[in-house]
C-alpha cells in the first residue's frame, strides 16, 4: 500500500476510535485481529447463538438454521457462537478469504456432511491438516482447535492462521482491535484496497447510470473506510452505518452528493408512483400527500449527519427492518457488483497464465500447443495437458500416459486434479470441467497440424486464441475437446442471457473482456487468424 494511502487509512483508524472511545471505557470485546493478515480489507463478524436467543429474533427462522446446520456440520445453528468472514485483496491468484467460525461446545468433524467436506483424505497446507469443500474449489476446512474452524481458501489459510503473529498489522487489523464486537453483526471494510476495481466496475457501468446519479460514482474516491453496526436488541443504536472520509472536504462532498441522489431517487420514485393518479380525486390526493410523508421521513432517516471527517446513518430499532430493507435494497447490487467484478480480475488472471504458458510452449517448440494425439493422429489428450510444465504442474505432466486417451483408466483418474487456472471462480461446473477453451472453426486459431505465431497473419492482438465458454458448455480438461462456433453466429454459443459479457485470451497474451453487444461481425473478424480483417472495436 502507498505512503499516503496508509497514512489516510491511519487516520480513519484515529475517527472510528473517537467515535467508539465511549464504548472502549466500558472494556467490551473487540473484533480483534487474530485472524486479520495485513492484507486482509473486510471483515464481518456476526453473533449467532446470542441473536438466535434474542426476543428480537423471535419471527427469524431459527429452525431452519438450526436444520441446515444440524444437516451439514452436526449441531445446530444455535451453538454457533460467533461467524466471522475475512476478505483480503484480490491477488495473482484469484479472491483470498475465508470464514472463522466459533463454537460453543467441542465441534466433532464426523458429524460433517461428507458431500459438503470430504474428511477421509486430508491434504496439508503448510503444515496444516486441512480437508477439500467439494462444492467449493480451491477452499478447504481446518480445525483450529476443538471450538475453532476456519473455512478458507487455500492460498489464504496460513495467513489467517499467522494473522495474529504478525509483526506489522494492516490497517483493518488495527481497526479491529479498536472497534468493539458489539452487537449483533458489525461489517468494516476498507475502501483504499479496493479502489481500483471498484473504479474499474463503474467505468464500464458509467454509461448504464442515469444522470442523475452518475456523481455517485465519485463516492469511492471520497470514502475510505465503511463500518456498518447492527443491533436488533438495543432500542437507541438500532443500525449504524458510519462512512469515514480522507478529509472533511470529501466528507462535505460525499455529504451533498448522497443529498442530491437521494432527492433525485425520491422525485423518481414519486413520479413514477404517482402515474394514473387522479389528483382531483380527495383520496387520489391524499394517497400522494401520504406518499410525500413517507418518502421525506426515509430521506431525513438516510441522510447521513457529518463530524469532521465522518458521515453517520443511524436508525432507532424501531425503524430498524425499514432501514434494514433499505440498506439492503442498496447495498445487494454493490456487494454483488464488487463480487463480480472480483471473479472477473481472477479469471482474467487465470487467462493470463494460460496466454503465457503457450507463448512459453511456443518459445521451446516453436509451435502452438496441440491436442496430443496418438501415431496415426487420433486425438488422445487436450491441449491442456500440453501446457502444463508452463503451469508449474510438470509432476502432474508426468503422470499421464500420453500415448493413451484421455478417459484410460489410467488418465481418468488425474481428471479431478484439475490445476487452479483451469478454474474459473464464479462459473459453476462439474468437477474437472473447464470453461476455458479454445474456438473451434474454419481459420480459426486451433489448427490440425503445426501452427506457429508468424501464421497468424491477422495480427497476434486482432486474434482470439481462448474464450470463457458459459457454465453448460464447459469441457473434461483433459478431453481433447473445445468450443465449436459457428462462424455466421458465432456469439450464439457463448451468450444465454445469464451474463453481460466474457473474457477472450488474444494471441497476444492480452486478455480483454467483450460484452454481448459487439457486432458479430467484428467477432468474427476476431476469431479468424488469416481473415484479413480490420478490426475495430
Amino acid at each position: 500500500m502507498h505512503h499516503f494511502a496508509s497514512i489516510r487509512l491511519t487516520a480513519a483508524v484515529a475517527a472510528l476510535s473517537i467515535a467508539t472511545v465511549a464504548v472502549a471505557q466500558t472494556k467490551q470485546p473487540r473484533i480483534g485481529d487474530a485472524y486479520l493478515p495485513p492484507d486482509a480489507v473486510a471483515t464481518i463478524a456476526l453473533a449467532v447463538s446470542d441473536t438466535m436467543a434474542s426476543p428480537a429474533a423471535e419471527l427469524y427462522p431459527t429452525e431452519v438454521a438450526d436444520a441446515w446446520c444440524e444437516q451439514n456440520f452436526g449441531i445446530p445453528a444455535r451453538d454457533i457462537n460467533q461467524i466471522q468472514v475475512v476478505v483480503g485483496e484480490v491477488g495473482p491468484n484469484g479472491p483470498m478469504g475465508g470464514v472463522v467460525i466459533s463454537f460453543n461446545s467441542d465441534f466433532d468433524a464426523s458429524g460433517l456432511n461428507p458431500q459438503l467436506v470430504n474428511t477421509q483424505q486430508p491434504i496439508d497446507v503448510d503444515g496444516h491438516t486441512a480437508y477439500e469443500i467439494a462444492a467449493m474449489p480451491g477452499m478447504v476446512m481446518h480445525a483450529k482447535d476443538p471450538r475453532t474452524v476456519l473455512l478458507a481458501s487455500e492460498n489464504y489459510l496460513t495467513a489467517m492462521l499467522s494473522a495474529a503473529k504478525e509483526n506489522s498489522p494492516g490497517e483493518l487489523a488495527k481497526m479491529a482491535a479498536s472497534i468493539p464486537d458489539t452487537g449483533t453483526l458489525i461489517a468494516v471494510t476498507l475502501i483504499e484496497p479496493v479502489r481500483p476495481i471498484i473504479n474499474g466496475l463503474i467505468q464500464m457501468q458509467t454509461e448504464q447510470i442515469p444522470a442523475p446519479f452518475r456523481n455517485f460514482t465519485r463516492i469511492p474516491d471520497l470514502i475510505d473506510v465503511v463500518v456498518m453496526r447492527l443491533d436488533i436488541q438495543n432500542p437507541e443504536e438500532g443500525m449504524k452505518l458510519v462512512m469515514v472520509a480522507g478529509d472533511e472536504a470529501k466528507a462535505d462532498e460525499c455529504l451533498a452528493t448522497m443529498k442530491q441522489g437521494m432527492q433525485a431517487a425520491q422525485q423518481m420514485v414519486l413520479a413514477q408512483m404517482s402515474q394514473g393518479m387522479n389528483q382531483d380525486d380527495p383520496v387520489g390526493k391524499a394517497t400522494g400527500q401520504y406518499m410525500q410523508r413517507l418518502s421525506d421521513h426515509y430521506v431525513e432517516m438516510m441522510t447521513p449527519t457529518k463530524n469532521g471527517s465522518r458521515l453517520t446513518i443511524n436508525a432507532e430499532a424501531s425503524q430498524g427492518l425499514a432501514v434494514q430493507g433499505v440498506l439492503v435494497g442498496l447495498l445487494l447490487p454493490a456487494v454483488q457488483a464488487a463480487r463480480d467484478a472480483a471473479r472477473r480480475m481472477s479469471s482474467s488472471n487465470n487467462m493470463k497464465q494460460i496466454g503465457l504458458a503457450i507463448h512459453n510452449y511456443h518459445s521451446v517448440y516453436k509451435e502452438l500447443p496441440q491436442n496430443i494425439t496418438s501415431e496415426d493422429g487420433t486425438p488422445l489428450l487436450s491441449w491442456r495437458v500440453a501446457i502444463l510444465p508452463f503451469i508449474e504442474e510438470m509432476n502432474l505432466y508426468r503422470e499421464f500416459k500420453l500415448d493413451e486417451p484421455w478417459d484410460s483408466p489410467h488418465n481418468i483418474k488425474l481428471m479431478d486434479r484439475m490445476p487452479a487456472p483451469l478454474k474459473h471462480p464464479g462459473i459453476p461446473t462439474a468437477a474437472g470441467t473447464t470453461v476455458y477453451q479454445r474456438p473451434a472453426g474454419k481459420n480459426f486459431m486451433p489448427a490440425n497440424g503445426k501452427l506457429r505465431f508468424r501464421d497468424v497473419t491477422d495480427g497476434l492482438s486482432n486474434t482470439i486464441m481462448v474464450v470463457e465458454s458459459l457454465g453448460q458448455g464447459a469441457v473434461q480438461w483433459t478431453k481433447p475437446s473445445d468450443i465449436q462456433l459457428d462462424i455466421d453466429q458465432p456469439l450464439a454459443a457463448l451468450g444465454d442471457g445469464t451474463r453481460a459479457g466474457f473474457h477472450v485470451l488474444l494471441a497476444d497474451g492480452a486478455v480483454i473482456y467483450l460484452t454481448n453487444a459487439i457486432e458479430s461481425d467484428v467477432f468474427k473478424s476476431l476469431l479468424t487468424r488469416n481473415g484479413q480483417d480490420i478490426v475495430d472495436f
